[in-house]
């Protein structure tokens, strides 16, 4: 666990948490002890009453659970861990003060990025076992082919005229 990325990542000011932070703090989790360790940080981050800070909590949690380096161990973390679940839905229903300059959007930013993140925790998208070429469902529910379908389909051709594929001409 990167604890100075992380409190970096998660600072209480309104500037967004510059992109770098996500992927350093997911190559750090390299072990479901790592993931459980960061998870245990950022819930405790997230109690805090500072919609900045709630906001980049969340974000962070939805990053990295995504992100490849993680492997899913992120994922499993939060949805194995009762009070992560808890903290993230009581986020999307918060309420904090109102701003007297920008009124509820911060509280508002709270609130979508809990939804998000728990769209992404429980998604399949982005598992380690999702690698290129497999099958996979498209809207209508019929199967699409990975792998090479769709890169030519009689024979190989080449740019340059008569290469000796198959369907040369001789």
């Amino acid at each position: 666990m990167d604890k100075s990325a992380l409190t970096r990542a998660t600072d209480s000011t309104a500037a967004p948490t510059p992109g770098y932070l996500y992927n350093d703090i997911a190559k750090s989790l390299t072990s479901p002890t790592a993931c459980v360790e960061t998870l245990q940080f950022l819930i405790t981050r997230l109690s805090k009453n500072n919609p900045h800070i709630k906001r980049k909590c969340l974000k962070v949690l939805a990053k990295i659970s995504a992100h490849a380096a993680s492997r899913g161990m992120m994922k499993r973390s939060v949805v194995q861990n009762p009070n992560a679940i808890a903290a993230i839905k009581e986020a999307m229903a918060y309420r904090g003060t109102m701003d007297a300059v920008t009124g509820d959007q911060y509280n508002v930013e709270v609130r979508e990025a809990a939804k998000e993140c728990l769209e992404v925790v429980y998604s399949d998208v982005g598992d380690s076992g999702s690698g290129g070429g497999g099958m996979m469902m498209s809207g209508g529910g019929q199967l699409q082919g990975g792998g090479m379908a769709g890169l030519g389909g009689g024979g190989m051709s080449s740019a340059g005229g008569s290469g000796g594929g198959y369907g040369g001409g001789g």
